[in-house]
């Protein structure tokens, strides 16, 4: 748990939504986002989930909006919104529909009756975009529900997600993933700040996910989000269409089920090569590779034993088996070999004794006793 930054409450770091953990060090949570690329059809959005789930996402993101409470009649996608917006009814045959699969179900809301009737049908997780994020009236139902939350933090300020976070966990939120990205329809790659990501991570000490809007037709929108995991985002979450040659809603930013399924594969494998940045104990492989690589004192003439060892009888050289580092050379010179040592075998100390007469006497006169 971590206390942010300008926030007096105390939020998780790693929390669980169905059998799967999100946060720092935990496996990629890949989200699915819908949008309105069911352009106001059910069986359109059907067909979405079931991709979704086909391409191995883990949640898929429903994006619920009431036109009257999002935006005025004079704005540019008002009658847009009202063509393809669906009803409460349509609503929960799409929610009924996800719950006959396994996968966790996410409702992205842009207000108060969308709110409350996603946490009527019941969500896994809820999602906010920087939109609300100077919204106390959504940000108190968000705390209030106590269900995960990814907050957006598009184009706002450092002030503004401290004060959403404070507004959030005053009403009892503890479960909050701040959401790098914003959504230009599409998103210029040079426009995407990954940096941001470790960015809002130092600040405010909680998990980030990054949500790409980069173009779905540029090859870079294939791999940008595997960037996005070296820079520590815990959540990806990708807008999916069933077509996007069709340029439906939400086309411009989104992937189809084939390019979904080969990205969410790509996160798993990428995710599984970062490996961890806890220590640096020597792995498996390592040690495979240091058998192979490292470099050991070898001798380079046969030594007879009670020779003493000189600089000139030893090499460093990368020998089959484990023997003494370089670094070691030091401790064997002027030596005395107490057993024969073959050309090109691993010198080691245990074939060593110090070059001190008296000392030696002693030791085989000791040998002689035994």
């Amino acid at each position: 748990m971590v206390g942010c930054k300008g926030v007096a409450v105390i939020f998780n770091t790693n929390f669980t939504i169905q059998d799967k953990t999100i946060g720092h060090g935990c496996s990629p949570y890949v989200i699915a986002e819908m949008a309105c690329a069911h352009n106001g059809s059910v069986d359109k959005a059907k067909a979405i989930v079931d991709a979704a789930v086909q391409a191995g996402v883990d949640a898929i993101q429903l994006q619920l909006f009431s036109s009257s409470h999002q935006v005025p009649p004079n704005h540019q996608i008002f009658e847009l919104l009202t063509q393809i917006e669906l009803t409460s009814l349509q609503w929960k045959k799409v929610f009924k529909h996800v719950r006959q699969h396994d996968i966790a179900l996410f409702a992205f809301t842009y207000d108060i009756p969308s709110m409350l009737l996603a946490l009527e049908l019941g969500i896994d997780g809820m999602k906010l975009s920087s939109a609300d994020l100077s919204n106390p009236e959504m940000l108190e139902v968000a705390g209030k529900s106590q269900i995960p939350l990814t907050l957006g933090t598009g184009a706002s300020t450092i002030d503004e997600i401290s004060q959403a976070l404070d507004h959030v966990g005053d009403n009892g939120g503890d479960q909050v993933v701040l959401m790098h990205g914003v959504q230009n329809f599409p998103t210029a790659v040079e426009d995407a700040n990954l940096c941001r990501i470790r960015l809002l991570r130092r600040t405010f000490g909680l998990p980030v996910g990054y949500q790409d809007h980069t173009a779905g037709d540029d090859r870079i929108s294939k791999v940008i989000d595997l960037a996005a995991l070296g820079m520590g985002a815990c959540i990806i979450e990708k807008h999916i269409t069933l077509d996007r040659s069709a340029k439906e809603t939400d086309y411009q930013a989104s992937l189809e089920p084939d390019e979904l399924k080969c990205l969410v594969s790509q996160i798993r494998r990428v995710w599984a090569a970062l490996g961890s940045d806890k220590d640096m104990s020597l792995t498996e492989s390592d040690k495979k590779y240091r058998r192979f690589q490292k470099k050991n004192i070898v001798a380079i003439r046969n030594i007879s034993a009670g020779q003493i060892i000189e600089r000139n009888m030893v090499a460093f050289l990368r020998s089959s088996t484990p023997g003494l580092a370089p670094d070691q050379v030091k401790n064997i010179i002027g030596k005395i070999a107490r057993v024969d040592i073959d050309s090109n075998e691993n010198i080691s100390l245990a074939d060593l004794q110090n070059n001190d007469p008296a000392k030696n006497i002693m030791c085989l006169d000791t040998e002689g006793q035994r």
